[in-house]
């Protein structure tokens, strides 16, 4: 790829991030609703595909089976078949129930975090039975603000998935704004070379 080209798309990510984060920080709530509708617009278009290729290894007919080859695997088949079901079907409760599976989607990430913060509680605590060294105070700081973020995810999902869009919607903007002046950095660089563009 030619090095103009590298910037030009550098540039498209950064605008594009730009779109996406102003998106997310002007409407959270929309923002989570959306991004469980792209999953789910993601789960359909696999299930199609799922479904169309179950339908294209179906036998057609006895004359047809036998020109073409050997006959198709049963079990890939049915496989296929309920693979296209599973994801049509969850697709299409996440497109009619947006707001249930996002606050269920912060539920189990609160979870989640919940037990990976007991997980490094209890592994300092294993450290500190096995070894006579004490460990600094500041130690005990990460597990005990993953717990405490568990637990305000957990108690109240829906809130945290907007806050959660918020942060993600800023950290879009950082990106973008740093891919943009990284573009710019490397256009000025390309011109003062004169490297062939």
């Amino acid at each position: 790829m030619k090095a103009i080209s590298y910037v030009r798309y550098a540039a498209l990510r950064g605008v594009l991030g730009i779109v996406l984060g102003v998106f997310l920080l002007v409407n959270p709530e929309a923002g989570v609703r959306t991004l469980v509708r792209l999953l789910a617009a993601i789960l359909l278009v696999g299930g199609l595909f799922a479904l169309y290729f179950a339908f294209k290894k179906a036998p057609q007919n006895d004359t047809a089976r036998t020109s073409r080859g050997p006959e198709p695997d049963k079990g890939l088949q049915r496989l296929l078949y309920m693979t296209s079901l599973v994801f049509i079907v969850f697709a299409l409760l996440l497109l009619l129930f947006p707001a249930f599976f996002a606050g269920l989607t912060m539920f189990l990430t609160g979870i989640i975090i919940l037990l990976s913060s007991l997980t490094q509680i209890t592994g300092i605590i294993q450290f500190r039975k096995a070894n006579p060294v004490g460990l600094p105070w500041y130690i005990y700081i990460n597990p005990v603000i993953i717990l405490i973020l568990s637990l305000v995810i957990m108690l109240n999902p829906f809130d945290s998935a907007a806050t959660l869009v918020i942060f993600a919607g800023i950290i879009c903007l950082v990106y973008a704004v740093t891919e943009i002046v990284q573009a710019i950095v490397q256009y000025r660089l390309i011109r003062k070379s004169k490297t062939p563009v």
